[in-house]
């Protein structure tokens, strides 16, 4: 929603923030900037009155719109108010709606190196940083504020961990990782190192403050043990889950806190990477390990960028977390921490910023990944051609969580065209009115399941509400469901 173009509700969101200012400009202007700076940028209002009874906005305009916008840029101006001023000349305008003049503020997200924008709290003589939730802003926590300070510099997850040795890290997992390493790049001068070089050269592990190697923060991540990790970040964990049947239990799951396996990214990635392969049945181009290598099928490389871009997109921060769950009708996959850009532009592409650059070079080198900014975008264009429904992106705070979410319902035409039991979800209209077809009976979701293996109860359900529409059967009620049938 936006109050610029006409297409907004006089009710506030994550992204839209009210503000009388018939007497002046409100100092609480500050904080909603602050809010929006911090978090996924917004526009403020000026001009909009609330009763505060019941929370209802109305229409009121401000008294001057021009001294309005020069006080704007006088406090923005104003470091002993503002922290940083990240507006644009264009980002503060007046406008006409209904006869009255308003002042609407857009704010950007503030780019990772300028975070956290603070303003002067006069009355507890400190500088404070606020973030959006939801409707309100609220002062930034500590976990917020070490997001923020995380994302600030380029190279962290570059920097040695002193606590830990060399044993922290898993001798099969180096072993798994240098073979499909070799595939990758049999050119490699590294092919021939010993580990600890190898480990040296592609970032997972460096000198400490002794001048005694140890790993690095990506090091420990991609080839450490769990154990060892949630030593270090108690909240850390990897899952994966298929939860496809009507009971919403998981049908296969991969955990890092399981204990039967080391816990650790790369590992993870192997291990899931496999199933996804298997649960699709589109065979990527691969090695023993399941690692794809110029793969040339579209949607297995799209479901690949998803998962390799949460992996090394988290912040492994104290509840670092990355999600895979593969649903009847969806594949979602979250990761900890917000977006460093906006949506738009990732899904626009070209835009490379990696939270943890080290660990995405280290996945880089077994082709999970590239660093050309880029992956989102493709995601979008493999969905486009061949998906009913688009992706979609979305962000949550406190704590902060970003989720992909991938419907699987292929286009009809192609779901028709496929090989048989290519997919699970390939069943199309013709394949449901064939079972009419050929039992001459009336049938419900559940009776087309049975006769068509592998589909799934969304996908019934909509294919006979599509028949149902054009006219190619009938339905009536009984109890809580449709039964359908030919006239």
């Amino acid at each position: 929603m936006s109050f610029l173009n006409g297409q907004f509700e006089l009710k506030e969101s994550q992204h839209l923030e009210f503000k009388e200012a018939a007497g002046g400009l409100p100092l609480d202007v500050w904080e909603s900037y602050s809010a929006f700076a911090n978090t996924e940028g917004g526009e403020i209002v000026l001009g909009v009155h609330e009763d505060r009874s019941t929370h209802k906005f109305t229409l009121a305009g401000v008294p001057n719109a021009d001294e309005m916008i020069d006080e704007i840029w006088k406090q923005a101006n104003n470091s002993q108010l503002v922290g940083r001023n990240i507006l644009l000349p264009d980002d503060v305008i007046s406008l006409t709606r209904d006869g009255m003049e308003f002042v609407v503020m857009t704010v950007p997200r503030a780019e990772r190196e300028e975070k956290p924008i603070t303003i002067r709290d006069k009355k507890k003589k400190k500088d404070i940083a606020f973030v959006r939730r939801g409707t309100g802003d609220c002062e930034a926590t500590e976990n917020d504020l070490a997001l923020m300070r995380y994302d600030n510099a380029r190279n962290a997850d570059r920097g040695p961990l002193d606590r830990f040795g060399l044993d922290a890290l898993c001798p099969e997992t180096i072993r798994r990782y240098r073979q499909v390493f070799a595939g990758n790049k049999p050119g490699s001068p590294w092919n021939s190192d010993s580990d600890i070089d190898f480990l040296y050269h592609i970032g997972a592990v460096a000198k400490g403050r002794g001048g005694e190697l140890v790993p690095t923060m990506a090091g420990l991540l991609a080839f450490g043990y769990e154990y060892e990790i949630t030593s270090w970040r108690p909240g850390y964990l990897l899952d994966y889950r298929e939860e496809t049947g009507d009971a919403r239990r998981w049908e296969d799951r991969v955990v890092s806190q399981s204990g039967d396996w080391s816990g650790n990214v790369v590992d993870f990635y192997f291990m899931i990477i496999e199933r996804l392969k298997r649960r699709f049945k589109m065979p990527f181009s691969t090695d023993s390990t399941g690692v794809r290598h110029g793969s040339r099928n579209p949607i297995t490389e799209a479901v690949n960028e998803a998962v390799a871009n949460a992996l090394v997109h988290a912040y492994y921060g104290n509840d670092a977390c990355v999600r895979v769950l593969v649903g009847e009708d969806c594949l979602r996959v979250s990761n900890s921490g917000n977006m460093l850009v906006d949506r738009d532009v990732a899904i626009a592409g070209g835009v490379s910023d990696t939270r943890n650059p080290t660990l995405m070079r280290i996945m880089s080198f077994i082709g999970a990944t590239d660093r050309a900014g880029s992956g989102i975008e493709m995601i979008w264009s493999v969905w486009g051609d061949f998906f009913d429904a688009p992706p979609t992106i979305s962000e949550s705070h406190g704590p902060s969580e970003t989720l992909l979410v991938l419907p699987i319902e292929l286009h009809q035409d192609i779901a028709s065209d496929s090989p048989e039991g290519e997919q699970r979800i390939r069943h199309g209209e013709n394949d449901v009115l064939r079972c009419f077809e050929s039992t001459g009976t009336e049938l419900g979701v559940g009776d087309v399941m049975a006769m068509l293996p592998g589909i799934s109860k969304r996908t019934a359900q909509k294919r006979l509400k599509a028949l149902f529409e054009k006219g190619e059967v009938a339905r009536r009620k009984e109890g809580g469901a449709f039964v359908y049938f030919k006239e």
